[in-house]
């Protein structure tokens, strides 16, 4: 048994609960702590297996951190503080460390104990044992390999936000939750299940796997009732969430994928979406980012989301026409994303510093230029106004175009020079003789103005789009108040207009 002097930190499994199930290098350990009045640690002795372990080894004297589950309110920390005391006991001599089931299925604690003994130097031993998975897989009677299982601990995904498990969480292959050891839990469970899960898909409940007796083993029963139970007695409780089909569960990317695989490529599917292009599908982008706009102006956060998803699935749409003629995957577009972003902020994944903003500018700036001479492109021959791209908005186009060229110094000196630019091209406008020439030059008359804007600091495109609305609001009114004295539009003279635009004036936005 020298083995296990030699480890700083020895973590044993105490398999699902019967005190059969423990195997001999186990009870081997717990026979020489006990010979050496050495504590051994258990995450936690709500579990059947103890008490019988004690009958059987008399002298063995038993620790938990039960007090800890009962204490924290932050399941984000509760394992971190197990690792932390268990390897500053350690550090003043060897410590034994029991878990239920196997230590390394479906224990999140382990894996911080492993780490934090790594950073401090400590040894560690596994002592292996039966895991919960076995008998809970024999009561669900489910084969663990047929269609892939995900295995998660209830605290850590209690510890986890909407995103995390929205990332973690596939709904469409089988899930077992550990550990779900009271009503507390579950309840936090249940909460982060319905990220993914429909509130009434039914769930099943494995009460103290590996010891229940077949008729009470199982609990059946809707996602939003789990926290109702009150069959909860020990950390051997698992939940098993069957999958969901594909169509499904609502809230996952894969179900949008799913739809327009359907559409595009089922003989049932739709006609029209298997009939569309890259070019035939490019208005709807544009529209669909104009929606969005529209929705961020409105401060309609539903709205919002729902724009959100009608542009995203532009996104899947084009995805989805390109993998079908073997021009690229979903996967392509994740990979250039993720890639790009990871390489321009070296600030966050690498070694560059950058504290403000303006730094982050110049360093993505630089990045690019990089990205494009590894490219090819001949970087010296590049005019400052390329890659502004030519279905950009006019007066962003243009404000963008004035942003590159004051780099190298081309600006008006003060405002009044820009109000002298103004006027000069209004003159000139009313010398136009020609349809092309005021064409012309009310061109240059809007590209000044934006200049005079972004001069002051202010968004061109943004401007007019505010006035635009402000028209829209005032206009709107005039119609009230004309349908209000039963009258046409088409009836109403000139100053009658000017009375009614006035009156629309004094009309406080709501």
């Amino acid at each position: 048994m020298s083995d296990i002097k030699q480890a700083a930190v020895t973590i044993v499994g105490l398999g699902p609960g019967s005190l059969t199930d423990v195997t001999l290098e186990a009870h081997q350990v717990f026979t020489q702590a006990a010979a050496t009045n050495q504590t051994v640690y258990f995450r936690t002795t709500i579990h059947p297996t103890v008490e019988p372990l004690q009958q059987s080894i008399p002298d063995l004297r038993i620790e938990s951190f039960d007090r800890l589950y009962e204490e924290s309110d932050e399941w984000d920390t509760l394992y971190q503080r197990i690792a932390d005391e268990l390897c500053t006991f350690a550090v003043q001599g060897p410590v034994v460390y029991a878990v239920p089931g196997h230590p390394l299925v479906g224990d999140t604690s382990i894996q911080l104990l492993l780490k934090s003994a790594r950073e401090r130097g400590l040894t560690t031993r596994i002592v292996a044992g039966l895991s919960l998975i076995e008998p809970a897989c024999t009561l669900l009677e489910l084969d663990p390999f047929a269609n892939g299982l995900q295995i998660v601990d209830a605290i850590e995904l209690a510890s986890l936000s909407a995103e995390e498990i929205a990332g973690k969480l596939i709904p469409t292959v089988p899930l077992l939750v550990v550990q779900v050891y009271n009503r507390r839990v579950a309840s936090t469970v249940k909460l982060a299940l319905s990220e993914c899960y429909p509130d009434d898909w039914s769930v099943k409940l494995v009460r103290a796997t590996g010891i229940a007796d077949e008729e009470n083993a199982l609990l059946e029963m809707p996602l939003h009732e789990l926290d109702r139970d009150t069959a909860f007695t020990n950390h051997l409780s698992i939940l098993y969430v069957p999958p969901v089909g594909a169509m499904t569960s609502l809230r996952l990317p894969e179900t949008l994928r799913y739809i327009i695989m359907r559409l595009r490529r089922d003989p049932d599917g739709c006609p029209w979406d298997r009939q569309q292009t890259h070019q035939s599908l490019k208005r709807y982008v544009i529209e669909e980012s104009y929606e969005v706009v529209e929705a961020l102006e409105e401060d309609d956060m539903d709205h919002l989301a729902e724009e959100l998803g009608d542009l995203l699935l532009q996104v899947y749409l084009h995805a989805e026409v390109a993998r079908q003629s073997d021009e690229f995957t979903l996967g392509d577009v994740y990979e250039h994303i993720n890639a790009k972003m990871i390489r321009r902020h070296p600030h966050v994944f690498g070694d560059r510093e950058a504290h403000t903003a303006s730094q982050v500018i110049q360093n993505w700036e630089e990045i690019k230029k990089q990205e494009r001479a590894a490219a090819g492109k001949d970087i010296a021959a590049e005019s400052v106004l390329d890659r502004v791209p030519q279905a950009t908005p006019a007066l962003m186009m243009a404000q963008e175009y004035q942003k590159r060229v004051v780099k190298t110094g081309f600006e008006f000196t003060s405002l009044e020079g820009v109000y002298a630019k103004i006027a000069e091209e209004l003159a000139e406008i009313k010398q136009a003789s020609t349809v092309e020439e005021q064409i012309e030059e009310i061109g240059d008359l809007l590209f000044i103005v934006a200049k005079l804007a972004r001069f002051m600091k202010i968004d061109a495109e943004e401007a007019l789009r505010a006035a635009n609305r402000k028209f829209r609001r005032r206009f709107q009114l005039m119609e009230g108040y004309a349908r209000a004295e039963e009258r046409a539009l088409t009836s109403y003279s000139v100053p009658e207009w000017e009375a009614l635009w006035e009156r629309a004036k004094a009309q406080k936005a709501e």
